[in-house]
């Protein structure tokens, strides 16, 4: 009877720990993921860092002091581009203060970098009003807003293509298909990584992806993750095609569903793009 009651009151505050650690001190956290890609393709002129920041699902768990910290933290890595790959507001139809959304843009146009900033939409992007709201957000922040569209940025020989929503926007295989120019070094952004299984016999280099959370609570028999985030789940995958294609899966910032993270720090990610 003792042991079972030493037991019983082990897994009692076991829990309390845990719940302690992934509801309020995990989810606070910031970490920063460095990846170095090579290629022929890239200019030789200058290295190139690209800062990615995923899935910040603004809500009460994902405040503007957040938000704040994320965009000091992203200036103090220097990047020359910076890119958002969805999913900015948990539930817009369900977010309080919806008149001083303009918050949102005053932080975001703080973010510095010197060739440009870009954003994808993600599913939680559509629905509820969120459209036109953040489309108006990344406008009024000086995000270039790619909806299966590609920019150029010749003087390092860079072609960045942004992929529309996979689940509620609209996947167009050709139009994307039709961007991949091979003298180009060829980034897509994509906010669902599994999406990218339709691209990988094409001139694909670098996709950089958010949408799984990285699992976001990781327990032993349990690592759920949301449609089209099964195959690539978080970090970088090397595919042994003719392009050496490489899909990196961002695990995000805030949380939905559940305001917990375990064993999925938030992050941002750091690639340095580099001729070889």
């Amino acid at each position: 009877m003792k042991l079972f009651s030493k037991l019983f009151l082990f897994l009692i505050m076991a829990s309390i720990l845990f719940y302690a650690y992934a509801r309020f001190i995990e989810p606070m956290l910031l970490t920063v993921q460095y990846e170095n890609i090579y290629s022929d393709l890239l200019s030789d002129k200058d290295n190139i860092r690209i800062v990615q920041f995923s899935d910040t699902h603004i809500s009460e768990f994902f405040d503007m002091d957040n938000l704040k910290k994320t965009v000091n933290k992203i200036n103090s890595e220097n990047p020359h581009i910076v890119v958002f790959t969805g999913d900015l507001i948990d539930q817009y139809n369900k977010l309080e203060n919806k008149d001083n959304i303009c918050e949102i843009w005053e932080a975001l146009s703080e973010i510095n970098a010197t060739l440009g900033k870009y954003a994808i939409y993600g599913n939680h992007d559509y629905g509820g009003g969120a459209e036109s709201a953040y489309k108006q957000i990344m406008a009024n922040s000086g995000f270039k807003l790619l909806v299966n569209e590609k920019t150029i940025i010749e003087e390092h020989n860079i072609n960045i293509i942004g992929m529309d929503d996979s689940i509620f926007g609209i996947f167009d295989k050709e139009v994307i298909a039709g961007y991949l120019d091979e003298d180009f070094f060829n980034i897509i952004l994509s906010h669902e990584p599994d999406a990218a299984e339709h691209f990988l016999e094409y001139n694909a280099d670098l996709f950089i992806c958010g949408h799984s959370h990285g699992g976001q609570v990781n327990l032993p028999f349990i690592n759920y993750t949301p449609p089209l985030a099964q195959k690539y789940v978080r970090g970088m995958y090397a595919i042994d095609n003719y392009r050496q294609t490489k899909i990196y899966v961002n695990v995000g910032l805030g949380t939905s569903k559940i305001p917990m993270r375990f064993m999925a720090a938030p992050e941002l990610t750091v690639f340095t793009l580099k001729n070889n």
